[in-house]
């Protein structure tokens, strides 16, 4: 029976021998997913559903209440309208096809816009002058102003069709109703087209110097807004909005009379200008006075001042809508299967609004007590699953966004100075005395092939032939500088030249803006009267004058981002201390703690600059100045104030996280080396705690 086993379990010839197969195999860990892959769908199918469910519905309710409002003055008010008329208009179908309309044309393109061209990244500017001159070089601001036009310009004619639909007589067709001069254009008509063109620009001259395509982050550690904190907010929206439309109408208002009065009589006095002009505009130039004729159109005034409140209104409301949608904090914890994947992989994206989403997500995390919290940060710290960890990432994101914005810091705000040229190479080295050179053959080494007479003869008579160098030697020397010079001369020459010009030009603008100013300081010396030389001189200062809160902006313009970053790791590190089962965490503890301690020294060294530039007088020093120096040093001193809270928002974050780690882990930094400088700081908050 044995032999027979044997035999049996014996493979014979025939049978293939095949090798046992296995699950385990040797793969690579794959990295933490990209942000554009993991996170941000995520975020953006959320904030689709907010601005369907929240934006749209609340600003085409308000869009409908302004249109109900105008079009029950437009019919006179409940004293025409009766009560029951007054109730039922807000549901007639005119009413809402124009309410309809009146959204589609006004809220929606704003929103598109601010959508398209929103930055998580605040303009680099210290004065409105260059806030002004930095938009106007940008693709968003140029579309923002067609939006606004037509904007304005769709609901002036939304105006013109009620205004024909509940009015007997208008007034506001295209031509004066006139037999003898039927082509005169509707002075009436032209002042409402002015002032909506107006509103547009007015109101993105407001955003421009706002920067409001920046998008304002609530501070994470301001309270939640309350009801009071609500309403205060409407009144002072209400009261800004309506200050805009009161000071839109005043200027345009001003603007239109001295056009009518002076420059459309200097326009006629062009040649040929008037010729084209008379048959349109003609009776603008024989009618009453500006004052007198204001008098009397006082109703259309009135009209334009309507019309620009409820366009500013109907835009404001969009985009304030828009501001608390796209700043609103986002969790992506509840749609995902592996919430500390998803949130890791935000914090890797290029687009620093998903960073800073991620991140503040992560500090909520971060800083939650409850089991669910515990279970996340424990999977965070035991991830094996991707290579580099997912806490690796974290830790290497977090101090790479750090560090840059420390060296952002370091040069105060300024740009990266370019890298060096790459040294010349050397040159080679000559050789022994004792090696002799080949000389380099200059002639062809094949054998040349025979010529026909007529080729050899076109050879003989061209400009670098036998002939022509014959030609150039038989010239004497007084004239070989009118023949053509070699390549190097002439790029000299051309080179100098260029550099003639350039002079030339920078002289002509120079000489230029000397020349204006000149007139500028003449006319303001012999024409202009003295309170309009000191307006002229407060605005123009006003409007290039530095703020020293601007710069320092500008030194950290990710100091939210950065607060975040260091709420965040602190609150990681401090619970890796029980949650950490491998000890993870700990090999980073010194290069977190290092980057926090410069990033703080840092901060502080700059405060003590400011302060050593701009020192604050006392009440003394202050009452002893001239009133306009007063005032400006009243200025300084709450630029400097502002300052303060905008270095705080860091400052305060990265000195509550090193107060945290020093309270959680005590003695046990000692086990951790740190350079001198960090260590001696460090120490001094052991002995704080």
């Amino acid at each position: 029976m044995s032999a027979l086993t044997a035999s049996a379990l014996r493979p014979s010839p025939n049978t293939p021998i095949r090798a046992t197969t296995s699950n385990l195999s040797l793969r690579a860990a794959p990295p933490v997913p990209p942000a554009n892959q993991n996170y941000e769908p995520l975020v953006k199918g959320l904030l689709q559903k907010r601005l369907i469910s929240h934006l749209f519905p609340y600003s085409a309710a308000f869009t409908w209440a302004t249109c109900v409002t105008s079009s029950v003055c437009m019919q006179g008010g409940v004293a025409q309208l009766g009560l029951v008329g007054t109730l039922v208009q807000p549901l007639r179908p005119s009413t809402l096809a124009l309410t309809a309309l009146t959204w589609g044309l006004s809220a929606v393109p704003v929103v598109v816009v601010r959508k398209r061209y929103s930055s998580a990244t605040p303009t680099a500017a210290t004065s409105p002058s260059q806030i002004f001159h930095t938009a106007w070089s940008k693709t968003s601001t140029f579309h923002s102003l067609v939006t606004y036009t037509c904007s304005s310009l769709a609901l002036l004619l939304l105006r013109l069709i009620s205004s024909y639909a509940y009015e007997s007589d208008p007034r506001l067709s295209l031509f004066v109703k006139s037999k003898k001069h039927p082509h005169y254009l509707n002075g009436r008509l032209i002042y409402l087209l002015s002032s909506q063109l107006f509103v547009a620009f007015v109101y993105l001259l407001r955003n421009v110097l706002l920067d409001r395509f920046a998008i304002k982050w609530a501070s994470f550690k301001q309270v939640s807004e309350t009801q009071n904190f609500r309403l205060a907010r409407l009144i002072a929206i209400s009261v800004t909005l309506l200050l805009l439309a009161s000071l839109n109408t005043t200027i345009h208002l001003v603007l239109f009379g001295l056009t009518r009065s002076i420059a459309l009589p200097v326009i006629y006095q062009l040649p040929i200008v008037p010729k084209l002009l008379r048959p349109f505009t003609a009776h603008f130039l024989r009618g009453p006075y500006f004052f007198t004729l204001l008098g009397r159109n006082i109703g259309l005034v009135w009209t334009a001042f309507c019309l620009g409140l409820k366009t500013i209104a109907i835009w404001e409301f969009a985009e304030e809508m828009f501001d608390h949608v796209v700043a609103e904090p986002v969790t992506v914890t509840s749609t995902t299967a592996d919430p500390a994947l998803s949130i890791i992989s935000g914090t890797t994206s290029t687009d620093p609004y998903f960073k800073h989403l991620a991140y503040d997500e992560l500090a909520q995390l971060a800083k939650d007590d409850s089991a669910a919290a515990t279970a996340k940060r424990s999977a965070l710290f035991a991830d094996q699953k991707y290579n580099p960890s997912m806490w690796n990432t974290l830790s290497r994101e977090a101090l790479v966004t750090l560090g840059k914005d420390y060296q952002l810091l370091l040069r105060r705000g300024q740009p990266e100075a370019p890298a060096a040229a790459p040294a010349p190479p050397a040159k080679p080295s000559a050789l022994p005395s004792s090696i002799k050179q080949t000389p380099l053959l200059r002639q062809s080494v094949l054998k040349p092939s025979s010529q026909s007479p007529i080729r050899s003869a076109i050879d003989t008579l061209a400009s670098d032939g036998t002939l022509g160098a014959a030609a150039g030697e038989a010239v004497p020397e007084l004239f070989r500088s009118v023949l053509h010079a070699p390549p190097p001369a002439e790029s000299e020459m051309i080179k100098r030249s260029e550099e003639e010009i350039a002079k030339i030009v920078t002289n002509v603008t120079v000489e230029t803006k000397a020349w204006k100013m000149k007139v500028v300081e003449a006319v303001e010396r012999n024409l202009a009267p003295k309170v309009v030389c000191e307006v002229r001189e407060r605005v123009g200062v006003w409007w290039t004058r530095e703020r020293v809160n601007k710069v320092v902006e500008g030194s950290v313009p990710n100091r939210r981002l950065d607060a975040l970053v260091v709420e965040s790791l602190s609150h990681l590190v401090c619970y890796s201390l029980t949650e950490d089962k491998y000890g993870i965490v700990q090999r980073d503890i010194p290069r977190i703690l290092e980057a926090m301690i410069s990033f703080l020294t840092a901060l502080e060294q700059y405060q003590s600059e400011l302060q050593t530039t701009y020192p604050t007088p006392t009440s003394d020093e202050l009452a002893a100045l001239h009133p306009k120096q007063r005032t400006e040093k009243e200025e300084v001193m709450v630029e400097l104030a502002r300052s303060s809270d905008v270095l705080n928002e860091v400052h305060g974050s990265l000195k509550d996280g090193l107060v945290r780690i020093v309270q959680t882990f005590g003695e046990r930094l000692e086990a951790f080396k740190f350079p001198p400088r960090i260590a001696k700081r460090l120490q001094e908050y052991v002995d704080y705690t």
